[in-house]
Order: C-alpha cells, then structure tokens, then sequence
C-alpha cells in the first residue's frame, strides 16, 4: 500500500463533496482536502504502488541493445509534453521485465509534479478482484466507489491488461470504463504483457500456444483499444531477472 493510499473520508478520494441545499445538490471542491497540498493530495488518489513510486524517467536506463525501449522512453516523455492536446494514449505492449510499467509510472508522476494533472493506477488483477470483493455483504467499498475515480481522473494508467481470467463479465468491465473514458476524450495508459498479434499461421496447436491480447480481450474490445491508444511495442531481457541473477551471483562471491 503506497503512502498516498489513503482517502479524505469526506469526500472518498474525489476531492469533491455532495451536499443538499434548500433541496438540491451542490457539489463543491473538499475543504479537508482543499487544505493539503496540491502534489500530494494528486499523488494519494493516484494509487502508485510502493514498489514503483521512486520510478521516473531519469530512473529509466534502456538497454542499448534494443531501441524500442529508448523509442518508448521518447515516447513517454513526448505524451507528457503534449498533454493534454494529446489525441491518443499509450498501449505498451511486452514481455515481462523490459519497463513497461516503469515508464507508465514516470509518466503519471510527471503529470502529476509538472501539470498538476488527476490521474489514477489500476493493476487489472487488483482492481478485479476488489470489484468482486465489493458485492459481498462485509465489502468496505461498493462497486460505484471503485470505478468513479476510473471514469473521473484525466489520465488512467490501467497496468496489465488481459491478465484477468477472460470471462464475460471481466470484459464488460474493462469495456464499460474504456468506453466511458472514449467518448468523454478522457485519455487513458495501458500495459500488457500480451502478444499483440498471432505468432503466425501453422503454429502447433499442441503446444499450447500463448493467447494474443486480441484473444484474451475480444475482438471488439481489441478495436476499441487499437483506436484510442497508439502501440508501443517493447522487447529486451527480463530486468527483474538480471538483477535477481546479479544478487545470486554476489552471495556466491
């Protein structure tokens, strides 16, 4: 849990609040809220996970060996300066380890420290289970409380995409919060660790080829997403791997 976990009791994390006055309701912007600091009331709603909070772009060191990732890191950093007359988000596409949520992260913390920007990090697996969670009896948040932040802040970095269990109702999730964000122009950052394409024709069967983000999502939902965000494939080394192996390697040492 990061240490901007936390929300206003008052106003949920929205940083508004509803009240009923002379019979109708006026929203107005959080008084508790209103009287903290700006970056860090932005990074408390945003929900970075502690593990990727001290990521930024100058922590990012492509791997000279494969320039999609200092495509990709040229990529993240022209989203921020465009934003917000961006017309399209970011789908990082890649194996694991190459800095795909990495450099999602920097872009939000970027937003947030340059542009004082509302934005929000979901990790597909969490939030899914957290939805499921929340039409329970003893659930502390309903399902309205965990999907208005999704459909409110101005850039959703969505980490993971396809890596829940591919049932209906799992796409009609993700399809209801892309299509509210899609035609309110509300852009959003994805990553998956998915093939975009088939591995390609004639490919045995038997030997339990890997679905394709287009497989695991629908075609529908793939469409949608192939017209709201502009692909940034990446490919290189397992970072996580090369650091656990150099840890091996100086104990033994």
């Amino acid at each position: 849990m990061s240490k901007w976990d936390s929300e206003c009791p008052d106003c949920r994390g929205t940083g508004w609040s509803l009240v009923v006055r002379d019979g109708t309701e006026v929203v107005f912007s959080c008084p508790r809220c209103g009287a903290e600091d700006r970056v860090d009331q932005l990074f408390r709603r945003a929900r970075i996970p502690d593990r990727y909070i001290s990521k930024d772009f100058r922590a990012y060191d492509p791997d000279p060996k494969y320039p999609s990732q200092l495509e990709a890191l040229t990529s993240s950093i022209q989203f921020v300066e465009g934003f917000p007359e961006v017309h399209r988000g970011l789908l990082f596409s890649g194996p694991c380890g190459v800095g795909k949520t990495h450099l999602a992260v920097a872009i939000l913390k970027s937003l947030i420290l340059e542009k004082r920007v509302s934005v929000r990090f979901v990790d597909e697996t969490e939030l899914l289970r957290r939805l499921q969670y929340s039409f329970g009896p003893d659930s502390p948040e309903t399902e309205r409380e965990l999907l208005r932040p999704l459909y409110s802040v101005e850039l959703l970095v969505w980490d993971d995409l396809g890596a829940g269990r591919p049932t209906e109702w799992v796409a009609e999730t993700i399809r209801t919060i892309l299509n509210f964000r899609y035609t309110r122009r509300k852009q959003i950052v994805l990553t998956t660790n998915l093939p975009l394409k088939p591995a390609g024709s004639g490919y045995p069967e038997s030997l339990g080829r890997e679905q394709n983000l287009a497989e695991r999502i629908g075609a529908p939902l793939y469409s949608r997403i192939m017209e709201m965000c502009q692909v940034v494939e990446m490919d290189g080394r397992d970072f996580r791997r090369q650091v656990y192996k150099a840890s091996l390697d100086a104990q033994q040492v």
